[in-house]
C-alpha cells in the first residue's frame, strides 16, 4: 500500500460526510483511509463505522478524546502506507489531487515531502489561494532556508502535504497543544532530503466555527505564540537569516498582541509572555527599509521606538477582546 490518509474526527458531524466523499472519489486507489474518532460526542463515530462497513479501504479507530495531535498520532501508529497525508474532518480535497501528486512521488523516490496548493477560508469572502510553481529543492538546510524565504510558516499546515512515512519514525505531534504544526512542520522539513512544490490538486480549508482553531483561549494562543517565538529564534540564531528573522519577528509580535487581548490570562502570565520577546529589537531604519505597506511600517514604529512589550500592549488595548 502506497498512501495512508489520516483524518482526525471530532465534532464535525455536519462536515464529515463531505470530507470522506471527497477522498473516496479520488481517482488514485492505492490508499487506506484511517478515520480517527477522537471521542467525538456527536454521532461522528457512527458515520465512520458506516463508511468502514461499506468500503474496505476505510479503517476506524475509536479513542478517548485527546485532541488533534493525539488523533494524528493514533493514525500514524496504525498507518501501513509508504506515504502519509492528513485531512481535517471538516475539509475537502479536490478530485485528482492524489493521482497527480502520487505520480510525482513515485517517479522521484528521493522526495520526502510534497506540498500542493491550498485554498484558505474556502467559499468565504476571505478566500485565499496559496499556489506554487513546480520546483524541487534538495538538501535539508537548503530546503529549510528556501521554506523560510517563501514564508512557509504562513501556511505550515500538516494537511496540504504528502510525507514519506519514514519521516515520522522519530517524530510525533505534541499532545495537549494546539497550533502544533508551527513546530512540527519545520521539524519534518529540516529532516527531508528533497522537497517538491507541486501545482497539481487542491486542499480546501473550510471555515468551521466549532473547529479547534476558532476556539481561542489564553492557553491556546500561548501555544501559538511560544511556537512562533521558538521558530523565530531558530531562524535568527541557528540559521543567521537576518532579513527573514525580522519578518518572523513581526509575525510573532502579532501573536503576542492576540495573546494580550485574552481576558482569561493573569497579569503575571501576560508579563511572562512579554518578557520572552522584549529583548528582541529592530531599529527604525531596519523597519523602514523593509518591503512593507506604509500602514504596517507605521504600525510597527512603536515596536522600533519602545520595544515589544509596549507595542503589543498598546495594540491589544486598541482592539476588542479576542477571548
Amino acid at each position: 500500500m502506497k498512501l495512508s490518509i489520516i483524518v482526525p474526527v471530532y465534532k464535525v458531524r455536519r462536515h464529515l460526510q463531505r470530507c470522506i466523499e471527497s477522498i473516496l472519489q479520488q481517482t488514485y486507489t492505492d490508499y487506506e483511509l484511517i478515520l480517527v474518532d477522537d471521542g467525538s460526542p456527536d454521532n461522528c463515530g457512527a458515520i465512520c463505522d458506516r463508511y468502514a462497513q461499506e468500503c474496505d479501504k476505510v479503517k476506524v479507530i475509536h479513542k478517548k478524546n485527546g485532541g488533534l495531535s493525539s488523533a494524528r498520532n493514533a493514525g500514524l501508529a496504525a498507518a501501513q502506507g509508504e506515504y502519509i497525508t492528513f485531512v481535517d474532518g471538516d475539509d475537502t480535497v479536490a478530485s485528482g489531487t492524489y493521482y497527480y501528486n502520487m505520480r510525482i512521488l513515485l517517479s522521484n523516490p528521493d522526495i520526502d515531502i510534497l506540498e500542493y496548493p491550498v485554498t484558505e477560508h474556502y467559499e468565504t469572502p476571505q478566500s485565499n489561494v496559496v499556489s506554487f510553481s513546480p520546483q524541487k529543492i534538495t538538501g535539508s538546510e537548503s530546503i529549510f532556508r528556501d521554506w523560510i524565504k517563501r514564508k512557509g510558516y504562513m501556511h505550515c499546515y500538516a494537511c496540504n502535504k504528502i510525507y514519506r512515512a519514514d519521516l515520522f519514525f522519530f517524530v510525533r505531534y505534541p499532545e495537549g497543544e494546539v497550533f502544533e504544526d508551527i513546530l512540527t512542520t519545520p521539524m519534518l522539513i529540516e529532516s527531508s532530503r528533497a522537497m517538491y512544490y507541486s501545482d497539481a490538486g487542491f486542499y480546501y480549508y473550510h471555515d468551521n466555527n466549532e473547529g479547534i482553531s476558532h476556539k481561542y483561549s489564553f492557553k491556546s494562543l500561548s501555544n501559538r505564540y511560544n511556537n512562533m517565538l521558538t521558530l523565530y529564534k531558530k531562524i535568527k540564531y541557528r540559521y543567521a537569516m537576518h532579513q527573514e528573522s525580522h519578518d518572523m519577528l513581526l509575525r510573532t509580535l502579532d501573536c503576542l498582541t492576540d495573546l494580550l487581548r485574552c481576558s482569561d490570562g493573569s497579569k503575571e502570565e501576560q508579563k511572562t509572555a512579554c518578557a520572552q520577546i522584549n529583548a528582541e529589537r529592530m531599529t527604525l531604519s531596519e523597519l523602514y527599509r523593509k518591503d512593507l505597506p506604509a500602514k504596517r511600517k507605521i504600525k510597527y514604529t512603536t515596536f522600533a521606538l519602545l520595544g515589544a512589550s509596549a507595542h503589543c500592549r498598546l495594540y491589544a488595548m486598541l482592539k476588542k477582546k479576542l477571548c
